[in-house]
């Protein structure tokens, strides 16, 4: 076990609010699995406690987790998640034959292992058509607010991406097609929302105060940052009238 190891726990797992674990997904989450997951045979590549593993499950695929923690797999186990789960580490090969999942998820778990290549080249290996992956993004200009996004509480996260070098890493295993996007959008509009309070000299004042700002908050542009970024890969060209 590395120093790193030690540092996960159920109950850290919990604080970072880990979908995986309770099976309550964001909605940004379940609408990247409704919309590039394809094929019939999913494997979630570092599942955590199976949680997209049942998701998918009862969305008719047949799916199939595996994860290096033994601690995580027992709470799909406590649950009764759906979905079959084995113990496997992403930085050694996987107990699969080449191609045999249709599309393979790995979200959030790119930054956890040492070296992320190997790591995609497994992935692809198992794989016959698609990757879908999501990794946290690198903060480039919150900090100069002494703002840090939650993905930065993380003491197991090893590394932070680009979307240049997720596009570097998508390369790395020469896909017919990879995009590239921004994955849970940060509430900038709510925040300011939740936080500007104009204010009055009378209490006309501030209410007049309160709908010009909201007037002008829903005509303002928001700012498009986003907490991660999201990989879709497809690693053969789909095949003429169809994916």
């Amino acid at each position: 076990m590395t120093a790193t190891d030690t540092h996960y726990s159920l109950e850290n797992a919990n604080r970072f609010g880990w979908n995986s674990l309770t099976g309550e997904l964001l909605p940004e989450r379940a609408a990247l699995l409704d919309e590039y997951v394809t094929g019939r045979t999913v494997l979630d590549a570092g599942c955590g406690g199976g949680g997209f593993v049942d998701y998918l499950c009862r969305k008719g695929f047949d799916a199939t987790g595996v994860d290096k923690f033994g601690m995580f797999l027992g709470v799909a186990d406590q649950k009764g998640f759906r979905g079959n789960f084995l113990q496997a580490d992403l930085t050694e090969r996987l107990p699969f034959a080449d191609k045999s999942f249709d599309t393979t998820i790995c979200l959030d778990v790119l930054e956890h292992v040492t070296d992320d290549r190997a790591a995609i080249r497994e992935l692809a290996r198992v794989t016959r058509k698609r990757l879908v992956i999501t990794v946290p993004q690198l903060d480039r200009w919150m900090g100069e607010y002494r703002l840090v996004l939650a993905t930065y509480r993380d003491p197991t996260h090893l590394r932070y991406y680009t979307p240049e070098s997720l596009r570097e890493l998508a390369a790395s295993v020469s896909p017919a097609k990879a995009d590239v996007f921004g994955e849970q959008l940060v509430p900038l509009w709510y925040l300011a929302q939740k936080f500007i309070k104009p204010r009055g000299r009378w209490g006309w004042l501030t209410k007049l105060y309160e709908r010009a700002f909201r007037f002008l908050m829903l005509r303002s542009p928001q700012p498009d940052v986003y907490m991660n970024l999201a990989a879709v890969i497809d690693l053969a060209e789909p095949p003429a009238g169809g994916a």
